[in-house]
């Protein structure tokens, strides 16, 4: 059975705080599984290269505007792209997409920002917000069993304040990339809570929102969506496999946001190892086939069953870079993998190098 890859852990907003330049920066020590994973990736992008077909062209999507449809249809493809081409995962491709995916943002905060730019932006915003960096245990198949590194996973950002009868309440969870690829923002999910005595009408909410990311081109019950394509527009046509991606997107929220039961302080409560790594569109769907080509904005608390005239006591806004969620669980799969191959073939070669007892 294949475990989920992100189990989501709710966590309270008082734990210790990380030195940022310490939790981005962890690696794994062992030279021996990078190399031969180098060696599997450039004999990988070799093969692939000297196979590769011509262009697919691009594949017109059927669905209604405004709404999913009900096709399976698939995203466009994305020719030559960095996420999907084969040059998928290094940490050149993770940057030529961490360098396209800014073109929206969540109060200045971007996707593919570093750790350092993503709380700069932060405290441009509002320099009062609390800082604190969680960590996920990444386990390492070449140590005993349990043996685990501590890595940056989320670095939240929040108001002291966590009663909205006392007043405003405001959390940002960012989520980044993990090693061994460069450390990107891939997913930004920001609660805002009103004062329970202002709420605010869902039709201001709407139209702030549509204000900043245009007309929505998704709406799925109580959430509506803003999809894009790789270059940044909106999709005129949103199949039901794109618009699940900002359902999914924001149904699975970010771990380390909001109040529930405690992992060790600093920790998310998110292990990374090898099986939950696999690929598997149940365990990320947002980072299924269907998403990676597309970044997404996706809004609770307004949408087509909230009556324009109800009285919000708060909103959640989630945005997300398909590929760069997708890029980030295949090469630490694949760097995991390495590890163990090579640690298995140490193993081998030890066992055939011993002699057999005496008959």
């Amino acid at each position: 059975m294949r475990t989920a890859f992100i189990r989501v852990a709710v966590i309270a907003f008082a734990v210790m705080t990380l030195d940022l330049a310490q939790a981005a920066q962890i690696q794994n020590p062992i030279q021996a599984a990078k190399d031969a994973y180098n060696k599997a990736k450039q004999q990988q992008q070799q093969q692939q290269q000297s196979q590769q077909a011509q262009p697919t062209p691009n594949q017109p999507t059927s669905a209604a505007s405004g709404q999913p449809a009900n096709s399976s249809s698939k995203p466009p493809a994305q020719s030559g792209s960095a996420a999907t081409g084969a040059n998928c995962c290094t940490p050149e491709a993770m940057k030529k997409i961490a360098a396209s995916v800014g073109f929206v943002d969540i109060v200045g905060v971007k996707l593919g920002m570093t750790p350092e730019q993503a709380v700069a932006a932060v405290k441009g915003y509002n320099p009062n917000l609390k800082i604190e960096n969680l960590t996920a245990r990444l386990e390492h198949p070449s140590g005993p069993l349990g043996n685990f590194v501590r890595v940056l996973y989320t670095i939240n950002a929040y108001t002291a304040n966590r009663r909205q009868d006392l007043g405003p309440v405001e959390w940002i969870a960012m989520q980044f990339t993990l090693p061994p690829g460069p450390v990107l923002l891939a997913k930004v999910q920001r609660y805002t809570g009103f004062v329970n005595s202002q709420p605010v009408m869902a039709s201001n909410l709407l139209q702030s929102l549509r204000k900043k990311y245009g007309q929505d081109n998704y709406s799925g019950g109580a959430g509506i969506g803003w999809v894009y394509d790789s270059n940044g527009k909106l999709l005129t046509r949103v199949s039901n496999a794109q618009g699940i991606c900002a359902g999914n997107g924001l149904a699975t929220g970010v771990p380390g946001g909001g109040s529930g039961p405690h992992p060790p302080p600093g920790e998310t409560g998110v292990g990374v190892n090898l099986s939950n790594t696999a690929d598997s569109q149940e365990a990320v769907p947002e980072a299924g086939p269907d998403c990676v080509p597309l970044v997404w904005v996706a809004a609770r608390g307004v949408g087509e069953d909230i009556a324009p005239n109800f009285q919000q006591t708060s909103m959640t806004v989630v945005m997300e870079s398909g590929a760069l969620m997708s890029m980030s669980r295949k090469a630490t799969h694949a760097w995991l993998q390495a590890e163990a191959d090579a640690k298995s073939k140490q193993e081998n070669d030890a066992a055939a190098r011993r002699s057999a007892p005496k008959l």
